[in-house]
C-alpha cells in the first residue's frame, strides 16, 4: 500500500517544523544555561520525564507515518518485529513495549526516537550480510533507548545550541523521505553548529551504545564479532556513497578505529559459531525482488531485471566452487534456496505464474512448512485464478497460527477479492485488537467496511487511520460523520463521543508539548 503514502516536500517540512516546535517547548531548552554537565543517569529524568519522552515520541511518530514511504509487506514487518522483540528481552530497556517503523528506502538507516520507537530502512537489510549483523544494529539502537540518550542530549544541550538536537531529528525525516541532499545539509549544518563538548558527549553515547549493544547481541545468542563485521559493511558503503552520505553514517560515523574497538571488545566474549538464517536470507531476497530497480519505470521492467539477476546468481552458485565476496560463510544450499525464492517471486511479479510455481516447487518439497514459501504458493494460486483454493489454504494456516500478521492480512485481502466482506471484517477486527497501532490494518478495515456497506464502521476505521498519521482534523471529521450514522444508538454514540474527546485531548497534548 505504499501508494497511500505520497511524499511531498511540504509534508516533510511540516514534520521538521513539528520536531523543532516540540523541542523548543521542552523546559530549559529555550532558555539554556551554562551549568556544568551533571553525572550521567538520574539527572536526565529530572529534566524530561519518561512520560514526556513518550508523548514527544508518539507525536513524532504520528507525523512521521504520514511523511515517508513505509514498508507495508507484512512478512517483512513481522520478521523484523520478531527479531526486535527477541533482542529486547535481553536488553536492559525498562519499557519493552516498542513501536517499530520500517521505511521503504534503499539507503542504510536505523534510528531510535524517545518513547520507545525504533526505525529501520529496508536498505539496512540489503547491506547486512546476516541476521546477526542486522541484530547488531538493532541492539545498538535499543541501547540508545535504554540509556535515555535523547534526554541526556537535551540536558547536554544546556551547554550548547539546541539546534544540534533538532537538526539530527529533522535529518531523520528528510533522509527517510529520500531527500538525501537536504538531509545531508540538515545534519552537517547542525553538526557544524555544535560545540566541541557536545560532539564529545555524543561520541560517549555512541561508545556506550556500542558496548551495551554488543552485550545484548551476545546474550541473544549472536556472535560478538557481528558488530565489527557490520561496521566494515558500513565503512565500505560510506566509500561508495561519497559525498551523498546517508543520515545514519553521518550520525553513526564508522572509522577503522571504531571497527578495531568493536573487534577488541568482541574478544572479551566467548567465541560463538555463526548460524546462517534462511529466514533472514528470504526476507532480504524478498525486499530485493519486490523493490524497484533504478532506471526501470514500471514494476514489470523491474521484475524482468530481477529475473535476470537471480538467474545469474543461481548460475554462479552452480559453479564447481562458487565464490562469495562476503565476510561470512553462507552455505551454498541456503544461498540457492534464497535465489530460487527470489526468482519465483520475480516470475510472479512478471505474471509468469507457471514459471513461478515450477521454481518454487523444489523449495516447498524441502521445507513444506516454511511460511514464506506457503504464502508465495498461495499468491500463485490467486494469480492463476484459483482464489477460492487460496482462501481455503489461508483458513488452514490461520487456524494453525491465529493472529499471524502476514497470514491474517493475506486472508482478509483474499476474502475481499472473493466478496466475503463479513468474513474479512471478522479477521481484521481480530487484528485491530492485537495491532491497534498498525495503520495498514485500519486502512484495509475501512475499505472492507465500505465494501460491506457498513458506513458507520467505515468512518470509525478511517478515523483511527488518520489519527495514527497525526491528522487530527480528518480523524475528528470522520468520527463526527460516524456519530451522524449512529442513528441514536446510545451505546455506539457514547463510544464515538468519547473517542472525539480523546482526539481533542491528544491534539491539545501535542500542541502543549
Amino acid at each position: 500500500m505504499n501508494h497511500l503514502f505520497n511524499i511531498h516536500s511540504s509534508t516533510s517540512k511540516g514534520l521538521i517544523a513539528l520536531v523543532i516546535s516540540l523541542l523548543l517547548s521542552i523546559p530549559s531548552l529555550a532558555n539554556s544555561s551554562a551549568e556544568p554537565l551533571p553525572e550521567l543517569g538520574d539527572s536526565a529524568a529530572g529534566l524530561m520525564a519518561p512520560a514526556q519522552e513518550q508523548s514527544l515520541g508518539q507525536a513524532w511518530l504520528r507525523s512521521f507515518r504520514a511523511s515517508v514511504p513505509l514498508e507495508s509487506d507484512p512478512l517483512v514487518f513481522e520478521y523484523i518485529e520478531n527479531l526486535l522483540f527477541k533482542l529486547t528481552s535481553y536488553s536492559n530497556i525498562e519499557d519493552k513495549n516498542l513501536d517499530l517503523v520500517i521505511v521503504s528506502n534503499p539507503t542504510i538507516n536505523a534510528f531510535a526516537v524517545p518513547g520507545g520507537i525504533i526505525g529501520v530502512n529496508t536498505g539496512l537489510l540489503l547491506y547486512a550480510e546476516s541476521e546477526a549483523q542486522l541484530a547488531s544494529v538493532l541492539s545498538h539502537e535499543l541501547a540508545h533507548l535504554s540509556q535515555r540518550h535523547f534526554a541526556r542530549s537535551v540536558e547536554a544541550s544546556q551547554r550548547t545550541n539546541f539546534t544540534t538536537l533538532a537538526g539530527l531529528l529533522a535529518g531523520i525525516v528528510l533522509a527517510a523521505a529520500s531527500e538525501g541532499d537536504a538531509a545531508s545539509a540538515a545534519i552537517m549544518a547542525s553538526q557544524a553548529a555544535a560545540l566541541d563538548s557536545q560532539l564529545r558527549y555524543s561520541r560517549l553515547h555512541e561508545k556506550e551504545a556500542d558496548r551495551l549493544g554488543m552485550k545484548t547481541l551476545v546474550d541473544a545468542g549472536y556472535p560478538a564479532e557481528s558488530a565489527a563485521l557490520m561496521f566494515k559493511q558500513m565503512l565500505n558503503a560510506s566509500r561508495l556513497y561519497g559525498k551523498r552520505m546517508p543520515e545514519f553514517l553521518l550520525t553513526h560515523p564508522v572509522t577503522e578505529s571504531r571497527i578495531a574497538d568493536a573487534s577488541n571488545r568482541a574478544r572479551q566474549f566467548p567465541t560463538t559459531a555463526a548460524t546462517p538464517s534462511l529466514d533472514y536470507l528470504l526476507i532480504k531476497t524478498r525486499i530485493t525482488a519486490l523493490g524497484k530497480v533504478p532506471g526501470k519505470e514500471s514494476a514489470e521492467a523491474s521484475a524482468k531485471e530481477h529475473i535476470k539477476q537471480f538467474s545469474l546468481a543461481l548460475k554462479k552458485l552452480s559453479a564447481p566452487e562458487p565464490s562469495s565476496p562476503t565476510h561470512i560463510n553462507v552455505p551454498a544450499e541456503l544461498a540457492r534456496s534464497a535465489a530460487n525464492y527470489g526468482l519465483a517471486l520475480s516470475y510472479l511479479e512478471n505474471r509468469q505464474w507457471r514459471e513461478a510455481r515450477k521454481t518454487l516447487a523444489p523449495l516447498l518439497k524441502q521445507a513444506p512448512h516454511k511460511l514464506a514459501y506457503l504464502l508465495l504458493d498461495i499468491d500463485i494460486d490467486i494469480e492463476a485464478g484459483d482464489s477460492q483454493r487460496a482462501e481455503e489454504r489461508l483458513h488452514e494456516l490461520n487456524a494453525t497460527m491465529p493472529n499471524n500478521y502476514a497470514i491474517s492480512m493475506a486472508l482478509a485481502q483474499t476474502m475481499l477479492s472473493n466478496t466475503d466482506y463479513k468474513g474479512a471484517q471478522k479477521v481484521l477486527e481480530a487484528l485491530t485488537k492485537t495491532r491497534p497501532t498498525q495503520a495498514d490494518v485500519w486502512y484495509l478495515m475501512s475499505e472492507t467496511h465500505g465494501l460491506a456497506g457498513d458506513i458507520l464502521q467505515l468512518h470509525q476505521a478511517r478515523a483511527e487511520f488518520f489519527l495514527l498519521r497525526g491528522n487530527f482534523s480528518q480523524a475528528r471529521q470522520h468520527l463526527k460523520t460516524a456519530l451522524h450514522f449512529s442513528k441514536n444508538n446510545y451505546q455506539i454514540a457514547a463510544r464515538i463521543k468519547e473517542r472525539i474527546r480523546h482526539v481533542n485531548a491528544l491534539q491539545k497534548t501535542t500542541e502543549n508539548l
